[in-house]
This record gives C-alpha cells, sequence and structure tokens, in this order.
C-alpha cells in the first residue's frame, strides 16, 4: 500500500504562519562558502604553479637565449698612452684596418737604445777592419816597390855580367834578392786574402757576429711589440662601442672598444640536442623578452653544436653538456637594442595527439 503526505502549507509558504506574514533574515552561509573558497585556493595554488613548472618543458619546446650583434671586445695587448683614435662610434671598418695606435715610451726607448748600440759596433767594428786592410794594402804596395828595384838591379847586374865588370857571385846575390822581395810581395798577399778571410767569418760566426746577431733577435721583439700596439680590425665589422679618448693610459688587456659583427641584433638560442628535430632553416619561434613582450622570429642560418652552456645562462646543476647554437633572426626590428638581454624562446611545434583527435 502506498502511502502519500501531504505537504503543508508551512512548507508551500515558509514566510507565512496562519496566515500572518513572518520575515526571516538572510542566510549568512555565503560567507562561510567564500572562506571555504579561498582556503581551498591557497591549498591548491602551490601545487597547480609546481605541476605547471614541472610540466612545461614537457609540453613546450624551450629555450634559453639572448638578444646580441654578436661583439667583440678590443682589449689592450700592453700598457700604453693612446696616440691617435683612427675611427668613431657607428663607422664600418675593414679587415686589418687600423682603429687606433698606441705608444710606449719604455719600448721606444728599448728599441731606441739597441739600434745606436748596433750602429755603433757596425761602425767601430768597420773601422777597425779597414785600417789592417789599408796597412795589408800598403805592405803590398811596399813590396811590389821593393820587388820593381831588384828586378832593375838584376837587369843592370845581368848586364854587367855579360861585359865581364862583375864576377858571378854578385849576380847570384842580386838573384836572391829578387827573389826574396818576390816572396815579400806574395806574403804581404797572402796576408792580405787571410784578413779578409779571418774578417769575413768573425762577421758570420765570431763573438762580434754573435752579439750582433742577438741585437738583431731583440729588435725583431720589440718591433713586433711596436706593430702590435696598432691595433687592427680582425674582420670587417662596424664599430659598436669606443671605451676610451685619445691621450689616455690604459693598461694591459682594459677594454678598447667594442666591434659589432652585424648590423642588426639577432637571438642566440641554447636548445638541448634532443630536440634536433626543431632546428631546420626556416623553423619559426617565439621569443619572449623579460619586460613579458614577445616577437616572432625565424633560423635562417645553420645551426652549431658547443660544448657547453654559458655561464651567463646556466644554472649551477647544469653543468658542462653540449648544447645546440642557434641563431634567429627577427621578423621585425626588435624595441629593444641591449646587449646581452636574455630571452625566452619558445619553438614552434605541432601536438600529436591533436593531429589524432583531428
Amino acid at each position: 500500500m502506498k502511502v502519500k503526505y501531504q505537504p503543508s502549507p508551512k512548507a508551500e509558504k515558509p514566510t507565512f504562519e496562519k496566515g500572518i506574514g513572518v520575515e526571516y533574515a538572510k542566510a549568512k552561509r555565503g560567507g562561510f562558502r567564500g572562506r571555504w573558497y579561498m582556503l581551498l585556493l591557497l591549498v591548491t595554488a602551490p601545487v597547480v604553479l609546481m605541476l605547471w613548472l614541472l610540466s612545461r618543458p614537457y609540453l613546450f619546446v624551450l629555450a634559453p637565449g639572448i638578444v646580441t650583434t654578436e661583439p667583440l671586445e678590443v682589449r689592450a695587448p700592453q700598457r700604453g698612452k693612446i696616440s691617435e683614435i683612427l675611427v668613431s662610434q657607428g663607422m664600418y671598418v675593414r679587415e686589418n684596418e687600423t682603429l687606433l695606435i698606441l705608444e710606449d715610451t719604455l719600448l721606444e726607448a728599448q728599441i731606441t737604445e739597441l739600434k745606436r748600440q748596433r750602429e755603433k759596433l757596425d761602425t767601430s767594428l768597420d773601422d777597425e777592419q779597414q785600417d789592417i786592410l789599408r796597412q795589408l794594402q800598403q805592405r803590398i804596395g811596399v813590396a811590389k816597390d821593393g820587388l820593381n828595384r831588384q828586378e832593375k838591379l838584376l837587369r843592370n847586374f845581368q848586364d854587367f855580367e855579360r861585359r865581364g865588370l862583375i864576377p858571378v857571385s854578385d849576380t847570384v846575390a842580386i838573384i836572391q834578392y829578387h827573389t826574396a822581395a818576390k816572396m815579400a810581395l806574395e806574403q804581404a798577399k797572402t796576408d792580405s786574402l787571410k784578413e779578409q778571410y779571418d774578417q769575413l767569418v768573425e762577421q758570420q760566426s765570431g763573438s762580434i757576429a754573435q752579439l750582433r746577431q742577438s741585437i738583431d733577435l731583440e729588435l725583431v721583439k720589440l718591433y713586433s711589440l711596436q706593430s702590435a700596439l696598432q691595433i687592427q680590425a680582425p674582420f670587417n665589422a662596424k664599430v659598436a662601442d669606443i671605451q676610451v679618448q685619445a691621450g689616455e693610459v690604459v693598461g694591459q688587456e682594459l677594454p678598447l672598444m667594442w666591434l659589432s659583427g652585424r648590423d642588426n641584433p639577432v637571438v642566440i638560442a641554447y636548445l638541448e640536442p634532443k630536440h634536433l628535430e626543431f632546428v631546420a632553416i626556416g623553423q619559426n619561434v617565439t621569443v619572449k623578452l623579460p619586460t613579458g613582450d614577445t616577437f616572432r622570429a625565424q633560423i635562417n642560418e645553420p645551426t652549431e653544436l658547443v660544448g657547453k652552456l654559458p655561464s651567463y645562462l646556466s644554472g649551477p646543476f647544469d653543468g658542462e653538456k653540449p648544447v645546440l647554437k642557434v641563431t634567429l633572426t627577427p621578423k621585425k626590428s626588435l624595441s629593444t637594442s641591449i646587449e646581452g638581454i636574455p630571452v625566452e624562446v619558445s619553438f614552434d611545434h605541432s601536438w600529436p595527439w591533436l593531429d589524432l583527435i583531428n
């Protein structure tokens, strides 16, 4: 048997009691419900945020990067004074073009002193050698004169002997004197040749030659250092910044200027090698600046494999893992030109599960 209960008048009209209207206060459960939702949000928000941070690298292909024109820092090879700056900021320079000239007074003084010693050594040595050779030439001249007189006497004595005016013994004596004069001439010539040979040996391998060679070697080193004071551009580039001025004294390895190898900045991203399929020419990416602004970029240059992530982008646990160095060309002019500003790069890719759904 099914029993049915009729609803009471109170159930149908809860604000009336026996025909008299009764006003009840509104329910106060909304405040409790709001506090409950707030507490639930505070408890679950860190968990949701952590799950998002942990799953984000798996959901997206991300890479750290920097905005750069790939500048080269030109440093002073040694201490010196800026003698002359031959370029200005924004100027385009060619490879091996002189950018500025350094001046080192100590280096110039050393070169001047060594040149003076070298010149003095050559002058004094040449004078002494020439004096010796002149004396030997004089000996040869004296020997020739003696030989000529002996030849004249020999002819006279031979004539006297034919006429019977003198004995043969006198002629023999004159012949001996003539032979001695001739031998003296030959000896003088031999001494002269020997002296020339000794001087040549001395010039090539003697102590004076060794001293000369040591001075020449030191001069070559100093000239090399002096040529390094003319700072030249290593490649075709644009002068991005000049950090010194003429007359300033700079120390060794002090930055002098920056050379930019590119006219417009690019983004250099460092991608893990496991994402090799995302580095093809024409690959599009989204670059996010620290301000939150984004811009689109594209791979237009070949990708390189480098030994490790740069220290300014790596974390304490990244280690020295090889990464892919990806050069990205922005599709529009950048709103910032700050060298080395860090960015986050997100590579475009399709979701396989979306393809399955479609």
